[in-house]
């Protein structure tokens, strides 16, 4: 598996690269014929956002963490955090930053599909909804730490990664799809057993893991099920979905400090 990086720093040109793992190059997130079409403002709070990543997890010394993402207006009603998104940074000392690891849809023939990107912080902040100034950073204790990063570099982390099937809901402890929160959870969950068989890791899940438990009104499943990106015949008939969202990671007790950056429109961190 070819772990190569490009230089992933701020470059006056703009382009931020984006691409999917095991190394295979997919896209340029900003072109640099298509600069025309960039949202400055938008661009400007990734910008403010990278920095506060950065020098928080250097202050903190800290090699992996979850990083997680505005969401729309909507999220706030299921999910106090506002949060969305999440991804897994991963410190890479030959482009000396942190490297976003995560569980995208990618359509494929019109269908949903879940496939493992790493990119540069800018990129995965770019793709926020909306210009607030805010994320959630989750570090985890050093041990966990340890044992994720060498899960990435011996691959081991990919295996979390099991189905190309992606569901925005998809349940907490099924086989049946991802999402990126449900990565996550999987990644940190077999890092902290030391097992990394897909199964295994669902089970360990199932018994030790609190999920959000979402519950939609006639007309909001309605709403719902008209998405793209949820797969209609994993929502359950009846009662609650339970899923892993980014304030069920908060609250699950996997991680030892819990930082919000809530930024001034200076981009200095409260």
């Amino acid at each position: 598996m070819s772990c190569a990086f490009t230089n992933l720093s701020v470059a006056a040109t703009l382009i931020l690269t984006s691409f999917w793992l095991p190394g295979e190059w997919v896209a340029a997130a900003f072109a640099a014929e298509k600069k025309s079409t960039i949202d400055e403002k938008k661009l400007t709070v990734a910008k403010h956002l990278t920095d506060w990543l950065q020098s928080t997890l250097q202050k903190k010394k800290a090699i992996v963490a979850v990083v997680s993402r505005k969401g729309g207006n909507d999220v706030k009603g299921r999910d106090w955090t506002g949060m969305a998104h999440s991804g897994l940074a991963v410190y890479d000392p030959r482009v000396q930053t942190w490297i976003l690891y995560q569980i995208l849809n990618s359509p494929s023939g019109g269908q949903p599909s879940a496939q493992l990107w790493r990119m540069a912080p800018i990129d995965f902040f770019y793709g926020q909804t909306g210009y607030e100034e805010n994320a959630l950073l989750l570090i985890p204790d050093k041990e966990t730490q340890d044992r994720i990063y060498e899960s990435v570099l011996n691959g081991k982390a990919w295996k979390m990664a099991f189905t190309k099937k992606y569901n925005l809901l998809s349940r907490y402890d099924s086989f049946d799809s991802l999402n990126c929160n449900k990565w996550i959870l999987l990644t940190i969950a077999a890092a902290r057993s030391d097992e990394y068989d897909p199964a295994k890791v669902l089970a360990i899940v199932h018994k030790g893991f609190n999920p959000a438990k979402l519950k939609f009104g006639f007309i909001a499943k309605q709403v719902v099920k008209r998405k793209s990106n949820v797969l209609v015949d994993e929502l359950p008939n009846l009662g609650k979905v339970e899923t892993v969202t980014p304030q069920s990671l908060y609250d699950s007790g996997l991680f030892q400090e819990k930082i919000f950056a809530n930024l001034q429109s200076t981009g200095s961190a409260r």
